[in-house]
């Protein structure tokens, strides 16, 4: 009896101890500095500092604070003990990624919807910033978030070329950001010089210096002549302030003869004006047309192998050039051809053929010789063979066929017993 009631006893103490109950342990944040949002397991639960009691095991902890970079750890709860965390922010660096327009004309103010970036604090300020030139301070100014400004930019009057955008916040940190185009309107931009102003036909011009105002960072240059085809250039430098600027053309096969210098800031905004002059080129390269019968012969022009007839040579200077033409089993042909300025110089050669190599042709007459085939008829009287099934030579009997022989035999020999 006793021991029912013990093990009764036992039964209902186990009965009311409540299933998952575990002991808790304390956590102590702080931060420097202070007031950061503290996130438990994705639940706020408060600011730093803070101490409160937690359940034993393991948490994620999430510190957030604004101009700072995110905090995350995880940490442990001990029972009955106080874990303790204390965290240093380090500061968002400002950085800027893009801006939205990226360019604007400098006869009025342009309004920027999308500064992008990280690290933006309430209270910063944005500007446009070109060496030489007086900042541009953006106004209604709204710091939308920690990644993104809206902004105006007057920027009339303004250079064109590129500026590099600014963003600093209250406590002094900046980012920056080479990517704003300011550009001119049509007709805008000026023309004052061009250094210099002639080249020679089939060359390629350097031009150390083209003066003006309004010049993009991103300009590019042709030259234009009505009826003729644009002569694009190539920018290699723009000065800062868009005032000059320096490139090259290729006058290859161009047309001698004036032609407008233009430049262009972007597909649609550009400016023609000033005089530029192609002259004509007296040491303009020729061509050498050579033909020959038998055709598929050797050229040499000088001494220099040049391929198989007929055969054209391009770009040759003016001047007067031996030729000589070879062929197996000819006499090499030799002569001089004359090359003209822009004019295409004939070749034609007929070449002797060498005596000693004349080839002889040689008919062999063939002769046929008739065999006669005699037969003797023979008077002895061959004995007529047994008639038989197998084939004369006789094949070898078929092992196959053997062994069902042998078999049956046996089988026979069986029954009978």
């Amino acid at each position: 009896m006793k021991k029912t009631v013990i093990m009764g006893c036992l039964l209902a103490l186990i009965l009311l101890i409540p299933a998952g109950v575990s002991a808790n342990g304390y956590l102590f944040i702080n931060s420097t500095p202070q007031a950061a949002g503290i996130n438990i397991d994705n639940g706020y639960v408060g600011s730093t500092p803070d101490n409160r009691s937690y359940s034993s095991g393991s948490h994620t902890l999430l510190l957030r604070l604004a101009g700072y970079t995110d905090y995350t750890t995880t940490v442990t709860v001990v029972e009955n003990s106080t874990t303790v965390v204390n965290v240093a922010f380090q500061q968002t660096p400002v950085t800027i990624t893009s801006i939205t327009p990226s360019s604007g004309y400098n006869n009025s103010a342009v309004s920027i919807t999308n500064l992008a970036g990280t690290g933006f604090a309430t209270g910063a300020s944005v500007v446009l910033f070109m060496s030489g030139q007086s900042n541009v301070s953006g106004t209604s100014v709204s710091v939308v978030s920690a990644s993104q400004i809206n902004c105006i930019f007057d920027i009339t009057g303004k250079p064109a070329g590129t500026w590099t955008v600014i963003v600093t916040n209250p406590d002094g940190r900046s980012g920056s950001y080479s990517g704003f185009l300011i550009k001119n309107p049509a007709g805008s931009a000026t023309l004052s010089s061009i250094t210099p102003s002639t080249g020679t036909a089939n060359s390629t011009v350097t031009i150390t210096e083209l003066d003006g105002t309004g010049f993009a960072s991103t300009a590019t240059i042709l030259l234009r002549r009505s009826s003729y085809n644009d002569i694009p250039g190539s920018v290699s430098s723009v000065n800062t302030p868009g005032t000059a600027l320096s490139g090259s053309f290729s006058l290859n096969n161009r047309v001698p003869g004036d032609y407008q210098v233009c430049v262009y800031n972007d597909a649609t905004v550009y400016t023609c004006g000033l005089t530029f002059t192609i002259i004509s080129d007296i040491s303009t390269n020729g061509t050498i047309s050579i033909k020959s019968a038998p055709t598929n012969s050797k050229v040499y022009l000088g001494s220099v192998y040049k391929g198989y007839t007929p055969l054209t040579l391009d770009k040759i200077p003016p001047g007067t050039y031996s030729v000589t033409i070879q062929r197996s089993g000819y006499y090499d042909w030799s002569g001089t051809v004359k090359v003209t300025s822009g004019n295409t110089s004939s070749v034609a050669a007929d070449l002797l053929l060498k005596p000693d190599d004349t080839t002889a042709v040689i008919t062999t007459q063939k002769t046929t010789v008739a065999t006669v085939k005699t037969t003797v008829k023979s008077s002895l009287k061959v004995p007529t063979p047994w008639p038989t099934a197998t084939p004369s030579p006789a094949s070898p009997v078929d092992p196959a066929a053997a062994l069902i022989v042998i078999a049956a035999g046996i089988v026979c020999a069986g029954v009978r017993k």
